[in-house]
């Protein structure tokens, strides 16, 4: 049985590799009558039907251009596109793999620069910043698939707030107003529904509510960096984060989390929260496409992650978005290539679609205002505005400090593995462990510093370090520019 298994396995492993290969851009893919093959893969599954809508309209306004698109999952993606690089048979166009910075496989001769195939006014499409981390010494090597939006903001359904006496159009705004709207939300369900649920299975959804509610307490931490770039120290064992603990500790001893919510993954939190088993659920804002098309009865609202009492004294953690197309160095069609990117975020059909669907916030200028038609999604949004600011990220300081990160390895049990613990009730007390924990990233980074600079990249703990950084403000361009 077990040697059928492996075959099996070899088998599938095999499929996936001739999938992609089949992508692949190393040999001249142009038919006898001029038209080119233009060959694409990502694993962008949440928009397919309208990617593929727009690929019928691109070939329709393109007609000596064939799009060959082929979607993966993301781990397939990743486990495959190293053998296809190796073998000169990458796609046209393909993302950067999750967990890779573009520096590293820009050096490694992944991609070339876009720069000969488009004009300025193909970059003027995108909103301040969104190129940032997609360029590399004045040149761009891809372009962000959306923006980076927070993913610690808290919906709460409106139908059990009614129930209970709650306003629905007034939620909870300090952390002492949570814990008595989840507190008697739950003593009102007698059972059959709870103040909050969480996919506390999944130790990332732990480490989002830390992220962003510590964040906006004033911790400096997110997720450019593993420390607080604010002061240069780890800071998990600060005031802003273990208030967060604390919060979320007094839930447990009131009994508010609903029961299930430590053997769950996040999806599946996500339907008993529109079942009406929760009042709250931490989630990005992906769930409200998932909530209008599968759920449209579901009255929920969206709010802000609550404040300590002594009010904010940060913001909602917003990175530059990252890299996702970029143009294979060995290409027989780039210029095809780019303008199949032109069409992408300058036309008429994509960016206007995939608004309206709610899928993501668009990276380009004006279409979230004029195209988002979910008002939830605008809810999201206004928050994000209000709360949001622009985090500084080592990398655009410094590309040298991405060979940092691929040298760091977070240290076991991490921040959200501690809230999950407090969670589940197998520790008691987590500001021991909070301690612990941020001493041993101090060394783990200190650490990765140094493999870093063994292999000749110039990098110091003092990349990880913003002194200008005010917690309340977009930390924009002019300000990397007085640090160096």
């Amino acid at each position: 049985m077990r040697s059928g298994v492996k075959f099996i396995t070899f088998f599938v492993l095999i499929f996936v590799l001739l999938v992609i290969t089949a992508c692949g851009g190393d040999k001249d893919e142009t038919d006898s009558d001029g038209k080119v093959t233009l060959k694409i893969s990502d694993w962008s599954d949440s928009v397919k039907d309208i990617r593929e809508e727009f690929h019928k309209k691109f070939m329709e306004k393109h007609p000596n251009i064939e799009i060959e698109y082929t979607q993966l999952t993301a781990d397939q993606f990743k486990n495959t596109i190293l053998t296809s690089i190796q073998s000169g048979e990458a796609p046209d166009l393909f993302p950067v793999p999750n967990g890779m910075e573009l520096s590293t496989v820009v050096e490694d001769g992944w991609y070339q620069s876009i720069d000969p195939y488009i004009g300025d006014d193909f970059k003027d499409l995108f909103v301040d910043g969104a190129l940032r981390k997609t360029t590399i010494d004045g040149k761009l090597y891809a372009v962000p698939e959306a923006k980076e939006m927070p993913d610690g903001l808290v919906f709460y359904n409106k139908e059990l707030f009614e129930k209970v006496g709650l306003d629905p159009e007034n939620p909870p705004k300090t952390y002492a107003e949570f814990r008595e709207a989840a507190k008697k939300i739950t003593e009102e369900g007698n059972g059959d529904f709870y103040g909050m649920i969480e996919g506390g299975k999944q130790t990332i959804r732990w480490q989002q509510i830390v992220r962003n509610w510590a964040s906006l307490a004033g911790s400096g931490i997110n997720k450019t960096s593993p420390i607080n770039m604010a002061t240069g120290e780890p800071g998990y064992d600060a005031e802003p984060v273990t208030g967060v603990y604390n919060l979320i500790d007094s839930l447990v001893d009131d009994g508010s989390f609903h029961p299930k919510t430590m053997s769950i993954s996040a999806p599946e939190a996500r339907d008993l929260f529109a079942q009406g088993q929760a009042g709250f659920l931490v989630q990005g804002a992906w769930s409200i496409g998932v909530w209008k098309n599968e759920n449209p009865d579901l009255d929920f609202g969206v709010m802000s992650p609550p404040l300590p009492e002594s009010g904010r004294k940060g913001s909602l953690p917003i990175k530059n978005p990252k890299p996702w197309l970029g143009i294979y160095s060995n290409s027989e069609h780039p210029e095809e290539a780019a303008l199949y990117l032109e069409e992408l975020y300058g036309g008429d059909y994509f960016q206007k679609a995939r608004a309206k669907k709610g899928d993501s916030f668009s990276v380009v200028k004006g279409i979230d205002e004029e195209y988002i038609e979910i008002q939830e999604l605008l809810d999201f949004k206004a928050i994000v505005d209000e709360y949001g600011a622009l985090v500084p990220d080592p990398i655009v300081r410094n590309p040298d400090t991405s060979a940092v990160f691929a040298e760091y390895n977070d240290v076991f049990p991490n921040f959200g593995d501690i809230m999950g613990s407090l969670v589940s009730g197998s520790i008691e007390d987590a500001e021991k462990s909070l301690e612990d924990y941020s001493n041993k990233i101090d060394d783990a980074l200190s650490e990765a510093i140094k493999k870093a600079q063994d292999k000749g990249n110039d990098v110091s703990k003092s990349d990880f370090e913003f002194t200008n950084w005010n917690l309340m403000e977009d930390y924009t361009i002019e300000e990397y520019d007085k640090l160096n």
